[in-house]
């Protein structure tokens, strides 16, 4: 049974992230560029990288696919989320998740699923006291 609900707050579109996103794969892309490997194995890891920055931008940043986190309610014990598709889920906040007043980086154990799913949540992807609340929470946890 679910305990006394003290967190609940929809999650927006995040522009900071997505700057994130682009600064991080292109100086990744950068490295891959200047290392001295084949050409083949270059255009392999420029592809990998490609692909990797549009998933991670469209779930995550931009919030446009079915699997994108839309909601998260935080209850004594668990943390319950809502994704753009409508489907729900319950798990725990590992002890793997990360706070910082730039970022948080949640590390949750979906209920039946044996690996953790990592998120990140920028400020600017909800209201500024819901974000400093979310922070205080998690590390009083």
């Amino acid at each position: 049974m679910p305990g006394k609900r003290i967190f609940q707050q929809p999650v927006q579109r995040s522009p900071r992230f997505a700057v994130s996103l682009i600064l991080l794969h292109i100086t990744t892309a950068s490295v891959v560029y200047v290392t001295a490997i084949s050409l083949a194995a270059k255009l392999v890891l420029f592809l990998l990288l490609s692909v990797g920055f549009i998933y991670y931008l469209l779930r995550d940043s931009l919030l446009l696919l079915g699997n994108s986190w839309r909601e998260v309610s935080l209850d004594q014990d668990d943390i319950s989320i809502v994704t753009g598709d409508g489907s729900g889920f319950i798990g725990r906040i590992e002890n793997d998740s990360v706070v910082s007043p730039y970022f948080v980086v949640l590390c949750v154990r979906y209920a039946g699923h044996r690996l953790p799913s990592f998120r990140v949540i920028f400020p600017d992807a909800m209201s500024n006291d819901a974000f400093r609340e979310l922070c205080v929470h998690l590390k009083l946890k």
